[in-house]
């Protein structure tokens, strides 16, 4: 089994779909603590995120941690930043604190919740 987990990762970081909880109250009422999402890594290869769209990011200031925010606007007519806020914005850290974000640091978009 030891000789197995390093093939899972490998084919876990390759998918085009990857699994996310939601951590915090910061996208309530749509999103709560615990709920379970799919999000859809290939989602924006072929067209930048739009407002409205739900996304998975890495936190621009503690980038091991990813958040979800909703976009907002986009930053620059070069689709290279956008605005991202959480729908609960009392309880959000978001584009209010940190700027924009880069599209690098867009994982993918919340596509299912289960």
């Amino acid at each position: 089994m030891d000789a197995v987990r390093p093939l899972l990762s490998a084919l876990a970081r390759l998918s085009p779909v990857s699994r996310y909880i939601v951590d915090g109250p910061s996208m309530e009422p749509s999103y709560r603590a615990g709920d379970r999402l799919l999000v859809n890594k290939l989602a924006y290869q072929r067209r930048p995120p739009v407002a409205g769209d739900v996304v998975v990011l890495r936190d621009p200031e503690r980038p091991e941690r990813l958040l979800l925010k909703r976009v907002e606007a986009i930053a620059d007519e070069g689709e290279r930043r956008f605005y991202v806020a959480g729908d609960n914005a009392a309880e959000s850290r978001d584009s209010r604190a940190f700027g924009p974000v880069a599209r690098r640091d867009i994982v993918g978009k919340a596509w299912i919740k289960y």
